[in-house]
């Protein structure tokens, strides 16, 4: 077995055969090797057909969320001008010039590929799928990965994660980004496992259907909620042999209170749109509270931030990484490619972390997240391990603003547990014994839930824009 949607299963040879009579019919509508098609349909066994069959065409696909606002959808379409669309959005009726089809009419020839011209592999260097980063710091960009750097990420990833036949992944994730669409799905197919997928995630259905399960994959807002669900204990979690967790930072707390739960260790990777996959922690080679080491293929190294050179094991600055993996540069932004790569060809991630000894990453935030208050550099990520410590406190994040005489003030948003009623001043005060006084937020903000993308990613943006005139 392949796929099982909960609605439609599919074996290997039945996949096989799917996509292949998807890959004619859109070769038989004429679209031809560095073409796009849109995929705006539901999470279904009938999604992955249409993925794997676009790109056995050599077709590339763009990803839409059914989720994401018209305007922000309407603004891809006009970037990645897709030959068609497969599925359903709001969006359709502002882009009249487009044609949208709810499925692929099933009007192949009955002959194979071969017979359409696509008897050669598909080149690797032919673009195989458009994604858009997440627009944190502005306009989302669009990045254009390749059969070769899809392939070589899933295939280290593999190797990482000793993905076999045998395991079976519950995958929870949302396939219209790169965590759910490549890093999930794809190590289990090229290994020849199966996937249960589930339309979304939804604790009572993970705890329900995890014994079944040897892999599972989330990011960390999954795991704060599942520990709120009875039945997420090691019972559940008893033929789980890879806990893993992307797409935003892993608090430490969080992560021992899964593993104090499931007796199981959580792992960290990191990648981003960009890379994919950057480094990964192996069932048999981990670190907690680190996102592992570097996958296969690629090189990776630490600049420091101030003084632009690269710093030795132990030492902070932003992480640069260069490899098989690592997209060429944005679709039609020359000037912020230039801006991304050096000279020698590394990324520039704008991620900053520090490198131990036997090459374990460990990430501090995001170079751009870093508070420079009155000259010392405060990251986010320590007043909000600070912060969740505080009775009360359920979620938190520390973000800065300009300040004319400091350079920028430190503030933070923090989301009380339910029924808490938390005094902002009182907060403050709790956290004199955990951190340094330049380190205490000079105001504290009581929101009902902090912002988030789909991937449960923070927006601090968000939160500058809302509270820039504090």
């Amino acid at each position: 077995m392949a796929l099982d949607d909960g609605t439609t299963h599919l074996t290997y040879h039945a996949l096989d055969a799917a996509t292949d009579r998807f890959a004619r019919c859109l070769l038989g509508r004429g679209l031809r090797t560095g073409d796009r098609i849109g995929l705006a349909l539901p999470k279904s066994t009938g999604q992955v057909v249409a993925l794997l069959g676009a790109l056995r065409a050599g077709i590339a696909v763009v990803p839409l969320d059914a989720a994401a606002a018209v305007p922000y959808v309407t603004d891809v379409i006009a970037r990645t001008r897709p030959a068609l669309i497969l599925g359903d959005h709001p969006a359709r009726h502002a882009t009249p010039a487009v044609t949208w089809l709810p499925a692929l009419a099933d009007d192949a020839p009955e002959s194979g590929l071969a017979a359409m011209g696509a008897d050669q592999p598909v080149p690797a260097a032919t673009e195989a799928i458009v994604l858009f980063t997440s627009g944190s710091t502005g306009r989302p960009k669009a990045v254009a990965h390749t059969h070769r750097t899809v392939l070589a990420g899933v295939q280290a990833l593999r190797q990482a994660w000793g993905i076999t036949a045998s395991d079976r992944l519950l995958h929870i994730l949302p396939m219209t980004h790169a965590h759910g669409l490549i890093i999930a799905l794809m190590p289990l197919l090229i290994a020849g496992g199966r996937l249960d997928l589930r339309p979304r995630f939804d604790p009572a259905d993970v705890v329900r259907r995890l014994p079944m399960a040897t892999c599972f994959m989330g990011v960390p807002i999954h795991y704060a909620q599942l520990l709120d669900h009875p039945g997420f204990n090691a019972g559940a979690a008893s033929g789980i042999r890879l806990f893993t967790s992307g797409s935003a930072p892993l608090p430490d707390d969080l992560r021992r209170s899964v593993e104090a739960r499931t007796h199981k260790p959580l792992l960290e990777r990191y990648g981003m749109t960009e890379t994919l996959i950057t480094t990964a922690n192996a069932p048999d080679a981990f670190r907690p509270g680190s996102v592992g080491r570097v996958l296969p293929g690629a090189d990776l190294r630490i600049r420091d931030l101030e003084t632009g050179e690269l710093v030795a094991p132990g030492g902070e600055g932003e992480v640069e990484v260069r490899g098989d993996f690592v997209f060429d540069g944005y679709q039609d932004d020359p000037s912020e490619t230039a801006l991304a790569f050096g000279p020698d060809g590394f990324f520039r991630t704008g991620d900053v972390g520090q490198l131990d000894a036997e090459s374990f990453l460990t990430l501090s935030g995001r170079s751009k997240d870093v508070v420079i208050y009155a000259g010392l550099k405060i990251h986010p990520a320590e007043v909000e391990a600070a912060l969740r410590q505080v009775e009360g406190v359920a979620d938190a994040c520390a973000f800065g603003i300009p300040h004319p005489r400091t350079g920028m003030s430190l503030l933070a948003a923090i989301v009380p547990k339910p029924g808490v009623a938390l005094d902002p001043a009182t907060v403050r005060l709790a956290l004199v014994a955990a951190l340094a006084p330049t380190k205490i937020p000079k105001r504290i903000h009581l929101v009902d839930a902090l912002p988030r993308n789909a991937m449960g990613k923070l927006r601090r943006d968000v939160l500058r824009a809302r509270f820039a005139a504090d």
